[in-house]
């Protein structure tokens, strides 16, 4: 069993009494044990519901929540213009402007709920594309930039072999912002790639969750859950959008610029 800890009786544990369960109930959300399993599935209420023995049972990866955060209620309603579960409270509060409220039960009854993960699974799926593709490109222009510090730092050499020892502090002088700048410039690259490394691990994750909730998961559960990874994911979407202005993705180049004095001593060693 996936869990450390023995999973006990629910209906047991209502009596004070704490019983280990044989089975796990996926529409009643608990174990049972063998007395009350053995009435769950002689009651006409429950003799349809779906079972699993506790061996094989396999806690949901996190919990997710049926109950307003905010006010503590039953999620109930549906909100079209915010997307957004509600209770009865939130309607009152936050939404009694809107129009169209439904029942969340007739929502989730023609909610196509494999469809709807499908759908955020593409988004996830389009959004490491394009982080997968940022990162390709950085790691790409620091090969390049690391290929150019190293071309430039060879003509330094060559000029100072040219114009006589004079030029060793000029050299060390060079090399030492040389390496500032691009030091500079590759940690800058660096942090930006392991902050979009970041940006795809969650995503990945996101993605493991998206098929969890699905499995083995009462509807309401799979529908709050499925929309819960959907708004994170559109939170990540608009980071890939706001990516677009920003600077950090534009490629950069090393470049030297001799010094019009050091051209026209280096005009003159070659006359």
């Amino acid at each position: 069993m996936a869990t450390s800890k023995p999973v006990l009786c629910g209906p047991c544990q209502i009596g004070n009494n704490n019983t280990e369960a044989d089975i796990w109930c996926y529409n009643c959300d608990e174990g049972l044990c063998s007395t009350c399993s053995g009435h769950h599935k002689r009651f006409k209420g429950t003799l349809n519901h779906k079972t699993i023995s506790i061996t094989s049972y396999k806690p949901s990866t996190k919990t997710i929540k049926t109950e307003c955060d905010k006010h503590g209620q039953q999620l109930n309603l549906y909100c079209p213009s915010h997307l957004m579960p509600c209770c009865d409270e939130c309607i009152s509060v936050n939404h009694s402007n809107c129009t169209g409220i439904k029942s969340l039960a007739n929502i989730i009854e023609n909610t196509k709920i494999e469809k709807s993960k499908e759908s955020v699974e593409e988004d996830i799926n389009s959004i490491l594309d394009l982080l997968n593709q940022m990162i390709n490109n950085k790691t790409t222009n620091i090969q390049t930039g690391e290929q150019k510090c190293e071309g430039i730092k060879k003509s330094m050499i060559k000029i100072r072999q040219t114009i006589n020892k004079q030029l060793d502090k000029l050299e060390e002088k060079l090399c030492q912002e040389i390496d500032r700048i691009w030091n500079q410039e590759k940690l800058a690259a660096i942090d930006f790639i392991s902050e979009i490394k970041e940006k795809r691990k969650n995503l990945k994750e996101m993605s493991k969750h998206l098929h969890a909730v699905v499995i083995h998961t009462p509807k309401l559960q799979s529908f709050l859950g499925v929309h819960q990874i959907e708004q994170q994911v559109h939170q990540c979407q608009r980071y890939v959008d706001d990516l677009e202005y920003d600077d950090r993705t534009n490629l950069f180049n090393i470049k030297m610029k001799q010094n019009d004095e050091l051209e026209k001593v280096l005009s003159k060693l070659e006359q």
